[in-house]
């Protein structure tokens, strides 16, 4: 049932305005969700145990920079978190106004982002010491120590419920950007209807995603996309921007809203992206997935 509300309501967002439809949910529900993580993370600081969860966080091992898998860890986490192996940057890059100044956008992406890890790793890791829950249990911690904290907490299950709903609209603005890109490419490739598009694009969505709760049958195919497919797609976006579009266009668009044009060394980084996206698809495929 869920499921199925959850892609209907993907569908009418997109059928009746992308922009209107993100920016309605976003500019309410990500900040406010950046407090409840704030509130949370100060919360679980007055519990009994915490100090071994920012101790495991906060103190470096150093060894671990002379060990290779370490970047690679960390360049596969950057890369997908940013959205960089799908269409997210490009979807909503569509829908910029031309006076937005695109590097600074970019960058102030990559800080939001970092600091929206940090702020949940603050509130999950000393919950997950004073609970004694497993470390490595991975994406599971999410709804196994919240719960918790929130069982303990004053007013927790207000908490818990605009937690749990701020997590919903967060998996439906990503949706959004995803569907978006194959909808339109339908509709400027195939002529379809934006409305066509759309509902054609969903039932595609819906017919694969609701096997997905078999995840252990799935997990070979999930693999697949994530190590193979995805970095292959990124690195041959990175290769058409650059160096068939041309460094010349994608300059002049990037300097748009700019005060100051862009200068060689966009070059040298933009090359170093290509580098980059080629070295996540072949150390993915070496380690058997980074991300």
């Amino acid at each position: 049932l869920w499921h199925t509300v959850v892609i209907a309501m993907v569908c009418l967002v997109l059928m009746f305005g992308v922009t209107s439809g993100i920016e309605k949910v976003s500019r309410i529900l990500m900040p406010l969700f950046y407090v409840l993580f704030i509130i949370l993370a100060i919360w679980v600081a007055t519990l009994p145990g915490a100090g071994e969860g920012y101790r495991f966080l906060l103190v470096p091992d150093w060894s671990k920079l002379l060990e290779p898998y370490t970047w690679v860890m960390a360049m596969g986490q950057a890369f997908f978190s940013l959205s960089i192996t799908g269409s997210g940057m490009i979807v909503y890059g569509a829908y910029l106004d031309k006076k937005e100044d695109i590097p600074k956008a970019s960058l102030r992406t990559a800080i939001f982002d970092t600091m929206a890890a940090l702020l949940s790793a603050l509130a999950i890791m000393p919950a997950v010491f004073a609970y004694g829950l497993d470390v490595k249990s991975g994406p599971p911690l999410m709804f196994i120590t919240l719960p918790t904290v929130f069982q303990q907490m004053p007013m927790g299950r207000l908490f818990a419920v605009f937690f749990f709903v701020s997590v919903f609209f967060a998996g439906i603005t990503s949706l959004i950007n995803m569907m978006e890109a194959c909808s339109e490419a339908l509709s400027s490739q195939l002529k379809f209807s934006r409305r066509l598009a759309v509902c054609v694009i969903a039932v595609v969505v819906f017919g694969v995603s609701i096997f997905l709760e078999a995840l252990p049958k799935m997990g070979a195919w999930l693999d697949t996309v994530t190590i193979y497919i995805a970095p292959f797609g990124a690195l041959l976006c990175a290769v058409f921007i650059y160096f068939i579009l041309g460094m010349k266009d994608i300059k002049a668009e990037l300097n748009l809203g700019r005060k100051k044009p862009l200068g060689r060394s966009f070059d040298v980084i933009a090359y170093f992206y290509v580098i980059v996206a080629a070295a996540v698809l072949v150390l993915g495929i070496y380690y058997g997935g980074i991300g």
